[in-house]
């Protein structure tokens, strides 16, 4: 593997660390940095002084690199190993290790100096995870104390000034891999978020490409949904039998992931449509057009309600240049970028270090583990908010892991044993301490959650996948399928059975093994500490042990089909969980996310008289929380006050309503597009300033708070028109074909009572199991609402008698489930 770019660099970078304790080794992806280094530093005699370490920030690159540098170096067993969450192939006579970031972070407990090895790289620093941010901030403490320790810090060319500089102006050595030239063409979007367009035209530009230049395709999209879409209008296109369509998103299997590697046929082109998976992660031979949407799905995790948000928004201009890369590592190419020059030169240079917007809870317990109580000073190559830290020991000391001094209490010393999220880790210290009769069922829940889902729904069988899924559903909830779903794949003996089962169940076969390997790690951990591994007590308490660990997931009901918990109101159960149409009073959670609207994920039932077993304070907290929406007063900075309000450099209207004479500032239908973008790419958060969309001297959404009017960017459809009133009548399977020709119109405007104002239209399935059409203010009750009644209509219809009226209830129930992801 000599004639990698890195190998031809070997004396430069040698001679660089010979003379430097850190050194900073940059160049593009693809050019050896992960294998040629630790190549390098063996030859050199650093494995005779100890342990030649690397990190890796992903358990699926920690894997192929083992096996890469294995197979150039040709060395006895074990010399090279890996080791990685619930996987270790380490031995004494190991001297090359590769290991996940979080590996390294739990050894540091044991051996703060590091002290088993010479040299440490970091790979893939440029992706600045908050784990790569934490061991940085260790080594700095450990080279401070050691000079003879060394260390590499590899990254893409994506600014490595701030490595040099946090490591007390490094030497960098840039290394310059073969690049092609790649012609950059600007094609934005009339309409940036209307969907149809983007799709036409990337079949337009993937019609004319084939045509005219050899090589295979790139897209960039931000998500399943897109992707899937976009598949189908190529494999719709009259010039479709000459290409070969696949995808690549997390949730596909490995083995369809692995199919963009196959080899293109002649006469085809190869056309891989996919998420930012393929930015640096993923290279794909061959690809000398790329077309770049200019937007991805990020992370956000929210320190005052302890939520997740997947959100959608431009990418920097460094992942701009990654994607365009992708054109040029084997010839020459050219990448259509669906946006403006103008739109490309406002963006943030870098993307947001993830240090900036994730839940610190699992490094702050890691740092008092290790000793570290002034975690404010810590040195974070990037110093994470105050708020951050806070909000991560409020949600330490809720469930007793730390005490006010920040010292671990004995739950936390027993919790920091697991390789898991604290919530994950404080549910299995609860079934040791309280709950031992559900230890094994804990395992399995836990396994679940600490892995992507298993549930996959392969392009084309999304239908049949669903289908298969629906049949491990429980009434008392999704906790208790996953249970079902675990004990029907270990009951197959063999390999190739569970293999079969996974195929016909529509599970992804390498995640449920995952699940399977993480269940026995736990098991181990659990027996090493003199616990009982025993099962078979109530669901009950399996599901109290579940909730006292995510105590900040226990919902209550607080109107028909919305929920509140000890942090936030108007959650919602998300329409994938079996609970879904089944509203209980009580639940628990696996995770809260914010995608349009708060949604519960993984849900199961509780009942009341539960909750002081859950936790003492657990009922009084709960039931007698005040929402957020009633003891929230809407507040308007002074600087607000006069006629216009100033926004990312925008002045808006700001008019007087009510007795009161409430400022409400108006937001232009026009500029949905740029305060969304905006928003999101701000490390500030946009005020709850009320708030009223104005299309056409139509209001929308009057009085809401400016976020949620954010959120409505990309799914109204003005187009449409407006309709004087919803659909008349009441309907029932009687009157079915009626009743579904009329679902046309939902989501469509409709005028309300008062001038001016426009609201949406909904399906409401009424108590007596009619259906009516109705309009309200807000789209996302209207969503909400369609998607509940929907629900319902689906079931009923006999598929036999009316397939019609099926597929196009089906079809738009799907839509409306999409659009309730986003």
């Amino acid at each position: 593997m000599s004639h990698l770019p890195v190998y031809q660099h070997r004396e430069k970078i040698l001679e660089a660390l010979k003379n430097n304790q850190v050194i900073v080794v940059e160049s593009p992806t693809g050019s050896g940095k992960t294998t040629q280094i630790p190549l390098i530093l063996n030859e050199a005699g650093y494995a005779k002084e100890g342990i030649i370490g690397v990190t890796q920030p992903r358990r699926i690159a920690t894997l192929s690199v083992t096996s890469f540098i294995e197979k150039q170096l040709d060395a006895p067993e074990s010399y090279v190993a890996y080791k990685m969450r619930f996987s270790d192939t380490t031995k004494g006579e190991t001297k090359i290790k590769v290991m996940t970031d979080g590996i390294l972070l739990m050894e540091a407990k044991n051996d703060p100096l590091l002290s088993a090895y010479s040299v440490m790289l970091i790979d893939e620093a440029h992706e600045r995870s908050l784990n790569i941010d934490f061991v940085l901030g260790l080594l700095k403490n450990v080279l401070a104390e050691r000079s003879d320790f060394k260390v590499i810090i590899s990254s893409a060319t994506i600014n490595t000034k701030v490595f040099s500089s946090f490591f007390n102006g490094a030497p960098i050595i840039s290394i310059k891999a073969r690049q092609h030239p790649v012609e950059v063409i600007y094609q934005p979007l009339k309409k940036s978020d209307d969907r149809d367009e983007i799709y036409i035209r990337i079949r337009e530009l993937v019609g004319r490409t084939a045509n005219r230049f050899p090589g295979d395709i790139l897209i960039f999209l931000p998500g399943e949904f897109d992707i899937k879409m976009t598949l189908q209008y190529l494999s719709e296109a009259n010039f479709s039998h000459k290409l070969l369509l696949l995808p690549l998103f997390g949730r596909l299997s490995k083995e369809e992931q692995e199919r963009v590697f196959i080899p293109t046929p002649k006469g085809k082109t190869k056309v891989v449509v996919a998420t930012n998976i393929a930015e640096t992660s993923v290279t794909i031979d061959g690809i000398t057009t790329v077309i770049d949407s200019g937007i991805a799905k990020l992370n956000y995790y929210n320190q005052k309600n302890f939520t997740s948000s997947l959100i959608t928004l431009p990418i920097s201009q460094s992942s701009c240049e990654q994607r365009s890369g992708r054109a040029g590592r084997t010839a020459p190419g050219r990448c259509y970028r669906l946006y403006s020059e103008d739109d490309y030169n406002s963006r943030e240079m870098f993307t947001l270090e993830e240090i900036l917007r994730t839940d610190l809870s699992e490094v702050i317990i890691r740092m008092s583990e290790l000793g570290i109580f002034d975690w404010e000073r810590f040195p974070f190559i990037t110093r994470p908010k105050s708020e951050a830290i806070k909000s991560a020991e409020e949600t330490l000391l809720l469930i007793e892991a730390i005490d006010k001094e920040r010292h671990l209490t004995s739950i936390g010393e027993m919790m920091v044993k697991f390789p898991l999220l604290p919530r994950h880790a404080r549910v299995i210290v609860e079934a040791m301490y309280r709950f031992p009769q559900v230890m094994e069922e804990v395992l399995i829940a836990i396994s679940f959650l600490s892995t992507k889902t298993p549930f996959i729904l392969p392009p084309g069988e999304e239908e049949e996948a669903k289908a298969a899924h629906h049949t491990f559903n429980s009434q008392q909830g999704d906790f208790i399928s996953y249970l079902t779903i675990f004990n029907s794949f270990t009951s197959h003996a063999t390999k190739e059975e569970r293999e079969e089962f996974c195929k016909k169940s529509y599970l992804d076969y390498p995640t449920m093994v995952e699940i399977f390997h993480i269940e026995e790690q736990l098991s181990e951990i659990v027996s090493e500490t003199g616990f009982p591994l025993t099962g078979g007590g109530s669901n009950q308490d399996f599901l109290c042990c579940l909730a006292a660990g995510l105590l900040q997931y226990v919902c209550i009901k607080s109107k028909r089909n919305m929920y509140r918990s000890l942090s936030v109101d108007q959650i919602f159960i998300h329409p994938g969980s079996a609970w879904f149409k089944e509203l209980p009073q009580f639940l628990l959670a696996g995770e809260i996310v914010q995608t349009s609207r708060l949604y519960a994920r993984t849900v199961s039932p509780l009942k009341r008289e539960w909750l002081d077993l859950i936790h003492p304070a657990l009922r009084p907290r709960l039931l007698g929380a005040k929402t957020a929406k009633k003891g929230e007063k809407e507040v308007v900075r002074k600087e607000a006050v006069g006629k216009s309000l100033p926004l990312y450099g925008k002045e808006f209207q700001l008019i007087t309503i009510g007795k009161a004479k409430r400022s409400m500032v108006i937001i232009p239908y026009e500029e949905l597009d740029f305060l969304y973008h905006k928003s999101k790419s701000s490390k500030r958060a946009i005020r709850n300033y009320p708030s009223t969309l104005m299309w056409r001297d139509h209001y929308i959404h009057y009085g809401d708070k400016l976020p949620t009017l954010l959120n409505l960017r990309g799914k109204l459809k003005p187009e449409q028109g407006i309709l004087a009133s919803p659909p008349a009548g009441t309907f029932g399977m009687d009157d079915l074909p009626n009743l579904v020709d009329n679902l046309d119109h939902l989501l469509a405007f409709c005028r309300l009572k008062r001038k001016k104002h426009l609201g949406f239209v909904q399906l409401v399935l009424q108590n007596n199991g009619q259906y009516r059409f109705s309009s309200t203010r807000y789209y996302f009750e209207a969503l909400d609402t369609s998607i509940y009644a929907l629900s319902n209509l689906v079931d009923e219809i006999d598929r036999k008698k009316s397939d019609k009226e099926y597929q196009k209830a089906k079809g738009l129930l799907n839509e409306l489930v999409t659009l309730f992801d986003e």
